[in-house]
């Protein structure tokens, strides 16, 4: 049985303030070793910095890749050559909203929250 707790993640009031990205900023992220969760290495709205920083790191690490990727329509890009978004990023930055959590362990609910790998 859904209640109206249910419902409250896809409510952008709610969801779009658990996201700590903005709209047009470049973001270094490790992509290797894939992790649980998206690592972000710097944060920055210009695109040259944010590519040297991402080549920069990928010559400091062995054991580690970093890509760089644009925050656009809520969700991660890849960019092209100029730093405009070009394709959908597997790695997305998913997160549930707390008052979607506290309708899973309400009483009244049938609810349930299934974490899973997907993009």
């Amino acid at each position: 049985m859904d209640t109206e707790q249910d419902f409250l993640f896809f409510n952008p009031r709610i969801a779009t303030k658990y996201n700590p990205f903005y709209e047009g900023e470049y973001l270094v992220i490790q992509t290797y070793p894939r992790e649980h969760k998206l690592i972000v290495e710097h944060r920055n709205f210009d695109y040259k910095n944010a590519k040297n920083h991402c080549e920069l790191e990928n010559l400091a690490h062995d054991y580690t890749s970093f890509s760089l990727r644009i925050f656009h329509d809520d969700h991660l890009w890849e960019v092209n050559y100029e730093g405009e978004p070009q394709s959908i990023s597997k790695e997305q930055n998913w997160r549930v909203a707390q008052e979607y959590l506290e309708a899973h362990y309400a009483m009244h609910t049938d609810a349930k929250v299934v974490v899973c790998q997907c993009s």
